[in-house]
């Protein structure tokens, strides 16, 4: 079979919101868990997958083969991210403190690249260079003239690939100083960004 490339659709937001937490390190889990009663973190993140107009399913590309996801990129205006004086009523403290490390470090006018992912068994068939492509194109048609992102510093594959691509490291964040990170060996990540 061949692999295709598809946006995303309303009925793929499980499959969906399993690979954001997944690649995340479990950060979907750690943001969400007991803010909705009787959900669970991954069924609000569908939920909001379904429904939210700029994290939504519709920023989401898949790399599909035989019916299943082998790889997707979300994408979206870097501005989404901004952090919302609101979060600060529903958030625990370390919870604001965590998404504060993301939105206070954004390139602006920018598009996004929230999650990009291969399962292992399709890695190094240029199938995440094509979904950066696709993701290019999402940025053009909106009219941004750069893409953005942050990576973990010892995601060495993934720099590599983005370096590759045109990325250039923009800044160095230190995220030492909160326990979700150090406990999972994530001292720093970079914010990057490749003009189209």
């Amino acid at each position: 079979m061949t692999l295709q490339y598809k946006s995303a659709e309303r009925q793929d937001c499980r499959q969906i919101a399993n690979w954001i937490n997944s690649i995340g390190h479990g950060h979907i889990e750690y943001l969400l868990d007991g803010l909705v009663p009787h959900q669970f973190a991954l069924e609000h993140l569908q939920k909001v997958l379904s429904e939210d107009p700029d994290y939504s399913f519709q920023n989401v590309d898949l790399a599909v083969q035989q019916n299943n996801i082998v790889g997707l990129i979300f994408s979206y205006d870097a501005h989404s991210n901004a952090f919302k004086p609101e979060m600060a009523k529903v958030l625990s403290q370390d919870r604001v403190q965590w998404m504060k490390y993301f939105s206070d470090n954004q390139i602006s006018n920018s598009w996004y690249i929230n999650t990009l992912g291969v399962d292992h068994a399709y890695r190094r068939q240029g199938i995440a260079r094509q979904l950066l492509d696709l993701a290019a194109n999402r940025a053009l048609q909106n009219e941004f003239q750069s893409l953005s992102l942050h990576v973990y510093e010892n995601n060495f594959a993934a720099i590599e690939l983005y370096e590759t691509y045109g990325f250039v490291k923009e800044k160095k964040i230190d995220l030492s100083g909160h326990s979700f990170f150090t406990t999972r060996d994530l001292a720093a990540n970079y914010l990057m960004k490749c003009e189209i």
